[in-house]
């Protein structure tokens, strides 16, 4: 069985996992929706490649970490916020108040910013995650309240 941890608050929702790569704080990932008869989806990926069945319905989250542990080895236990403040990897400058949606392209384990407008669902590449709270220039953490648990 899955970690579970349901904090005090309402607007936060974090689940364990174990790093299915080397990551860090920030990182933007998948919660395995593949499993196995052994599995429960206890582990993360990459995120999924646009246009999938499988990113249509996949949970992604990003990182926790800590000011003593930011990075995480292959197999290492990660914290990963699904709902929630916390801060995200951009891979572009970011503005508040833009929206973050999955960077599908790459496919990277981070996001890039939208503006509202540039959104029409059902889309191959935004799925709406989180709206930003920080400017900043160039790639790199920015403060975001996530909900993953969206959809198109």
């Amino acid at each position: 069985m899955s970690t579970f941890i349901h904090g005090g608050s309402a607007l936060k929702l974090d689940v364990g996992a174990k790093a299915h790569a080397a990551l860090s704080r920030g990182d933007v990932v998948e919660i395995n929706p593949l499993v196995g008869s052994a599995d429960d989806g206890y582990e993360t990926r990459d995120l999924p490649n646009a246009n999938t069945r499988q990113k249509q319905v996949s949970i992604l989250g990003v990182v926790l970490g800590s000011a003593g542990k930011s990075t995480f080895a292959i197999g290492e236990d990660v914290l990963i916020r699904l709902v929630g403040v916390c801060d995200a990897a951009f891979s572009a400058s970011t503005t508040a108040g833009l929206l973050a949606v999955p960077n599908w392209d790459a496919p990277a384990n981070n996001f890039v910013s939208t503006a509202a407008g540039t959104y029409s669902a059902p889309s191959n590449h935004n799925r709406i995650l989180g709206v930003i709270h920080e400017t900043r220039s160039g790639a790199g953490l920015a403060k975001v309240f996530i909900n993953s648990l969206s959809s198109w």
